[in-house]
């Protein structure tokens, strides 16, 4: 498969998505696709975690939810120190159709944003005794980053989302615009499902409930869960590979120390693929 491929019809996508008057507020005009967040090329076996959907702060300086600020507001806030490629100022939705060069660009920034300076305050640092997502990878001998501290990783870990569009509303705010023309006639599934193939993960991980929920809304997975001992479980088999769902989620883990994190992690490592 060509990834190639998928990020034009995201991008497609993209441009489809500025026409919509209820859109125009939501897209950030400097900001790419991202269709994932991670080494996809490391020869490790992968863990994909998933998302809703990339966070506005992976390419604004602050989180603003205001709707009386204007997108003006929004566009003069752009990171210095960049996570993901950003579009020049003369640069359009439409040049990334246009130029493969640019594409090349915006996959290797997907590629290399472990290596930058990640969002670590949802992902978790790269330390010894990490915390959030990264605690629970290390239980399941994962990790984010090309070279953990002080752990030697059986699995490259690497990030997706339902849909791959940062928007400055959280996604459960512009949720029935997002259903209506992003989820809807399986748009999302299609792009997700050659993720995965392009992945071939031996697991898949969704974190918080709420995420499972649409993940098995949207992409037709019985959501009875398998355990509720500590926290909700779910253990299903997607596309061929071990689909977990747990209920917390780990960018927020509350009532989960280090040492839960990374204990919920080997549990979840141990789970038999069904």
């Amino acid at each position: 498969m060509k990834i190639d491929n998928t990020l034009l019809a995201a991008s497609t996508k993209l441009i489809a998505l500025q026409s919509i008057p209820e859109w125009e507020n939501e897209l950030l005009s400097k900001a790419p696709p991202v269709l994932w967040f991670g080494n996809s090329k490391s020869g490790k076996p992968k863990i994909l975690t998933v998302g809703a959907n990339p966070s506005r702060r992976e390419f604004l300086e602050k989180s603003f939810s205001d709707k009386s600020v204007k997108k003006e507001i929004y566009e003069t806030k752009y990171l210095l120190k960049k996570r993901f490629y950003h579009l020049s100022g003369n640069q359009s939705y439409k040049d990334i159709v246009q130029s493969k060069q640019l594409r090349d660009s915006i996959i290797n920034s997907f590629d290399n944003y472990f290596e930058t300076e990640p969002y670590t305050i949802w992902f978790g640092k790269n330390d010894a005794n990490p915390y959030k997502v990264e605690a629970v990878l290390r239980g399941m001998q994962a990790s984010y980053y090309n070279n953990p501290k002080d752990f030697n990783s059986k699995y490259q870990a690497c990030h997706i989302d339902i849909f791959p569009f940062a928007t400055i509303s959280d996604f459960n705010k512009i949720k029935n615009i997002t259903e209506r023309d992003v989820l809807c006639n399986n748009w999302a599934k299609e792009l997700v499902d050659e993720l995965i193939t392009y992945f071939n993960p031996e697991k898949i991980l969704v974190f918080g409930s709420t995420n499972f929920h649409y993940f098995s809304e949207y992409f037709g997975i019985d959501n009875k869960p398998t355990d509720k001992s500590n926290c909700t479980i779910w253990n299903k088999i997607y596309k061929g590979c071990q689909l977990i769902g747990v209920s917390p989620n780990l960018g927020n883990p509350r009532n989960f120390d280090k040492q839960k994190l990374l204990e919920l992690g080997k549990t979840l490592n141990n789970l038999p693929k069904k």
